[in-house]
């Protein structure tokens, strides 16, 4: 316990450490200003769309009058009534989008949650009769059926959802959809989706590998103890020659000291974002929806596919989300940490370390797709979600699979570790 306690003092002790911890807790406050800069950027974008409309409608129901009052002087009946029909619509419109206006501004989610569920019941009830297109290319049945369950739920807890730079059907994007060209553009473009209060900001990032991010960083910063003090520059581990003092209970101070610290960094750096959002928008709610993917049962001659009118999918809170990152990251942190402790040791070279410990999590996240692989469990949201095991037709992979080869594979890279240490030669 002595030599744990001892361990851990040192870490604090370096300036280089204390410089990089501040410069990523920095970097993450930095993170959240700009996203929250841009979601209010796109919102303020939103209601100036919808005050255009307003205008757009008088000058129409004008035109419409002129027209009405031509054809009252040519004693045209049904011309009059036609244009009284088209005056009477552009009122009702003028007036909707002043009310969207309002409902905007003062943040209504219930009225608005309700338009857009009123507005998305057609096609969902009645895929046959109506369908949603972006330029001609056909929005999936799946997606307005996820997007529509996902507004009722948002209306009962009557929560903020997340931004999105579009102001009629804010589309919850889909594996189901496929479009290419410009109409890819704009699809990407109306359902990439903006997180301003705390909670709903953590899940973006959490889709934006930010855990394995800031892992990497933190072996970085706190791995490297054991292997600095094999070189010739820095002779520590001979200290405790001179002492009774067994190289496992050394290995296991350093080793312990490291991770514990790497857990509160990732810990902190996964906290401060919730923080930054107690001086705009708030935490939010832990109920809001998740997708989760069911998977798929449709098969052909020609293998596995998706069915769009077929394929489940259910809702999960928040808060159960965010018990798995929890548990995952303890995990990850972990094997991550057996991995760059070993090259650590190997190397003795931070700079080299994170490199290799980086290109082995790029390769294995990018070209080994096995549900055996640890790395493919990086991708921890479409992991949780299920969307891995259902691009893959694949049910293997598992938050649960994924958290027992990570720990296994951990404890054995750990006895590795110490194999190579304890036979290590030592400095002289």
């Amino acid at each position: 316990m002595r030599g744990f306690l001892f361990e851990t003092k040192k870490v604090l002790k370096k300036k280089t450490t204390l410089v990089s911890i501040f410069l990523s807790f920095l970097a993450a406050v930095g993170l959240y200003i700009f996203n929250y800069a841009v979601a209010e950027e796109i919102q303020e974008g939103n209601i100036t769309r919808l005050e255009s409309y307003p205008e757009m409608f008088t000058n129409f129901a004008n035109e419409s009058r002129a027209e009405k009052d031509k054809a009252i002087e040519a004693g045209d009946t049904a011309k009059t009534e036609e244009m009284d029909s088209f005056i009477s619509r552009y009122l009702e419109s003028i007036t909707n989008y002043e009310k969207m206006i309002e409902a905007y501004e003062q943040e209504d989610w219930m009225f608005l949650h309700e338009k857009d569920i009123d507005s998305l019941q057609i096609f969902v009830e009645d895929p046959e009769a109506a369908t949603y297109g972006i330029e001609e290319q056909l929005v999936s049945h799946f997606t307005l059926r996820a997007t529509y369950e996902e507004l009722k739920l948002l209306k009962d807890i009557n929560s903020k959802p997340f931004v999105q730079n579009t102001t009629t059907q804010p589309l919850l994007a889909t594996i189901y959809d496929d479009f290419t060209g410009t109409s890819l553009e704009q699809y990407q473009t109306m359902t990439k989706r903006y997180g301003q209060e705390g909670f709903s900001f953590l899940v973006q990032l959490i889709q934006l590998f930010y855990i394995p991010a800031v892992v990497l960083i933190g072996c970085f910063i706190f791995g490297n103890s054991i292997a600095s003090e094999t070189t010739k520059k820095k002779r520590g581990l001979n200290f405790y020659r001179v002492l009774p003092y067994s190289r496992l209970k050394l290995f296991f101070a350093k080793y312990i000291s490291g991770y514990i610290y790497l857990l509160i960094f990732s810990l902190l750096m996964l906290a401060i974002p919730l923080v930054c959002s107690l001086f705009t928008k708030g935490l939010g709610s832990l109920k809001n929806p998740i997708l989760v993917y069911e998977g798929t049962k449709s098969t052909s001659i020609f293998g596995n596919s998706l069915n769009a009118r077929e394929d489940q999918f259910h809702f999960i809170e928040f808060q159960e989300y965010f018990w798995k990152v929890l548990l995952f990251l303890i995990v990850f942190s972990f094997f991550m940490y057996s991995i760059y402790f070993l090259f650590a040791l190997l190397t003795k070279n931070a700079s080299l370390s994170m490199v290799l410990s980086g290109a082995i999590t790029y390769i294995g996240m990018n070209f080994l797709s096995s549900e055996f692989n640890p790395f493919v469990y990086t991708d921890i949201h479409r992991i949780i979600t299920g969307e891995i095991a259902t691009r893959t037709f694949n049910s293997g992979f598992t938050f649960n699979t994924g958290l027992y080869i990570s720990l296994a594979l951990g404890i054995i890279l750990t006895i590795l570790g110490y194999v190579t240490f304890r036979f290590k030669r030592q400095v002289t």
